[in-house]
């Protein structure tokens, strides 16, 4: 017969228990175990550190994307992150919106595909701007004709050399446009079921907006997500860093005297040899600039601009307001 307890020894085996501490690591500071939800469905594939670096270099696209885009729209664009998220592709494909502009891309040599999806709000207003129009929100969702299509294949190859540089600080990859679809069920680049990185953004075009976002397989980063770790960033920034104060400081020392000319295009107009001749004082030569337009600024006789900038007065002097750099 098995030995049944007293009274007294049931008492001692709960007061001990009472005691007892609680480890901390398992511990809230009201005392109750803290325990951490796990979705076997959804089984994390990137850890924070990964996601934090990937984070970084993002932010360095969007940067650059924003920049790029000034100059090719001729108006000021904001890009930036809203969030990264890890989630199955079939969640990814259900979140999309039909028709959207859904761009296939690889990444040689890494195996596989990746996606940009780019909805059509953005589409429209950057394909408006193209053409000489305002950029106005368009409520008519529809899938682009070839013209429109063209053209935006052509930004999404110019956002792909852009993501390439970006890259560049922790790992070599060569996107490339492999085909537009607008309904995202034709797009299973991998099984419903694997895991993807997905980074969400926003893009503001004057009073245009919309968001655009970037579907990373994880299939796809696996072979490079050694690569990616904040250390290894940051170590490679500062390597970049310091060798671009040195070559700047070298620049500056050999050049810092010299003078040179700034010049600043307003605007360009097509006029004939007779129009020309009978200009005289009080003509106006319309031009295609409007007041909030971003300007090109060019130093010394260089053909190539490499500002943009606003123009404006300060006073009752004419000025103009370096904006950022200029990128062909």
């Amino acid at each position: 017969m098995a030995e049944i307890l007293s009274q007294e020894e049931i008492d001692a085996l709960l007061n001990a228990l009472d005691v007892e501490e609680i480890p901390e690591e398992v511990s809230k500071p009201d005392g109750t175990r803290r325990i951490k939800e796990y979705d076997f469905k959804r089984p994390d594939k990137f850890s924070k550190d990964q996601i934090r670096t990937l984070h970084m270099v993002m932010e360095g696209f969007a940067r650059s994307w924003s920049t790029f885009l000034s100059g090719k729209l001729r108006s000021l664009v904001h890009v930036e992150i809203v969030s990264i998220d890890q989630l199955p592709y079939e969640e990814f494909i259900k979140s999309t919106f039909s028709p959207s502009v859904i761009a296939i891309i690889s990444m040689e040599p890494l195996e596989g595909n990746a996606i940009m999806d780019i909805s059509p709000p953005v589409a429209f207003s950057i394909i408006e701007r193209l053409v000489g129009g305002t950029g106005s929100a368009m409520t008519n969702v529809r899938e682009l004709t070839e013209i429109e299509e063209a053209l935006m294949v052509n930004v999404i190859s110019d956002a792909l050399r852009v993501l390439k540089n970006s890259m560049g600080e922790l790992f070599q990859a060569n996107p490339l446009l492999e085909g537009i679809e607008y309904n995202p069920q034709f797009t299973q680049v991998v099984p419903p079921g694997d895991m993807t990185l997905f980074i969400s953004f926003e893009m503001r075009i004057e009073d245009a907006r919309g968001m655009f976002g970037l579907c990373l397989p994880h299939m796809l980063l696996e072979s490079v997500l050694g690569t990616l770790s904040t250390e290894r960033f940051f170590r490679r920034a500062s390597q970049k860093e310091d060798e671009t104060e040195d070559r700047t400081q070298n620049v500056i020392q050999t050049l810092g005297p010299t003078n040179l000319d700034i010049r600043v295009e307003i605007g360009t107009a097509n006029l004939n040899i007779d129009q020309i001749l009978k200009i005289s004082p009080g003509d106006i030569i319309k031009l295609p600039t409007r007041t909030d337009d971003t300007i090109k600024v060019f130093i010394g006789d260089d053909p190539n601009p490499q500002f943009f900038a606003r123009p404006g007065t300060i006073g009752r002097f004419k000025a103009i307001e370096i904006m950022d750099f200029y990128e062909e």
